[in-house]
């Protein structure tokens, strides 16, 4: 699946402000699920430098940093590539591994450790949940895995939620709903209560192809033996194949966030916009 995509993001103060420096994810992911062709990454005010990063988690960064004064950091990602995987179950498991906790060899297991550390956020009906799920027959990562996202997507609903910060596993099932940033939460929880590694994933989705809104996503991947890093999607009930976009991974979500920065100065910012672009064929 060929992609374009065109995201602008843009902060407006109210005065002057001077800019810290800012580490931007917004490069699509270049991995065995999809392929990044051309990239420019336009920054309003001219940074007085740049940089091509890689982060502890592979996700490729943006570092800016300023000099002067700016009323405004305008941020224009423009990407072409294409999307590898329409069939998200096209692997054969790793003989033996059909269990849970996941078998993992001492190195694996240290480089998953991050994976598999319990949320921050209380999350002890989710935790019984997951432990009805592995009862109730779900005993292998893919079984639980779609278990799970069969669960949520009977019984939990997407909302758009426009206020900061993220619910805990616990506040989505007293509430019925959430954001997809904290039902993707509420999956990482889930998995790794039952050993199997979880990372939370931004970026992308087709949506309606007649809808022009968009906005970012977000959705989780599982470790499955045999099939490595698979995107599953609460919000939308279905593992992901060909018509997501990630462009960051990470095992806690601010480490996929796709701005990160601070100002200083008397000014306060008294605007936030997103445009997104994207079409897929």
């Amino acid at each position: 699946m060929q992609y374009r995509l065109t995201h602008r993001t843009a902060y407006a103060f109210d005065r002057p402000v001077f800019l810290e420096p800012h580490h931007i994810r917004l490069v699509p992911r270049g991995d065995g699920s999809q392929r990044l062709h051309a990239l420019d990454v336009a920054i309003e005010p001219e940074p007085a430098g740049r940089s091509l990063l890689t982060d502890l988690h592979g996700n490729t960064v943006v570092a800016a940093w300023f000099g002067g004064l700016a009323d405004r950091l305008v941020v224009t990602t423009t990407a072409r590539g294409e999307t590898l995987r329409p069939n998200p179950f096209d692997y054969l498991p790793d003989q033996g591994a059909d269990v849970l906790p996941v078998p993992l060899s001492k190195a694996a297991a240290a480089s998953a450790a991050p994976c598999l550390a319990p949320v921050r956020a209380p999350h002890g009906e989710a935790a019984a949940l997951a432990d009805r799920l592995v009862r109730d027959g779900a005993r292998g990562p893919q079984a639980f895995a779609q278990a799970l996202l069969g669960w949520m997507a009977g019984r939990l609903a997407t909302v758009a939620r426009p206020e900061p910060g993220l619910l805990s596993p616990d506040a989505v099932l007293a509430r019925g709903q959430g954001a997809c940033r904290d039902l993707a939460v509420f999956f990482l929880a889930a998995c790794r209560r039952v050993g199997l590694p979880a990372r939370f994933v931004s970026g992308y989705h087709e949506g309606e192809p007649e809808s022009g809104e968009r906005d970012l996503h977000a959705w989780a991947e599982a470790y499955l033996p045999g099939g490595g890093w698979r995107g599953f999607d609460p919000s939308l009930g279905l593992a992901v194949a060909d018509r997501h976009v990630a462009v960051a991974a990470a095992p806690d979500p601010e480490d996929a966030a796709p701005v990160v920065g601070a100002f200083r100065g008397e000014g306060n910012m008294v605007g936030l916009t997103h445009a997104i672009c994207l079409e897929m064929s």
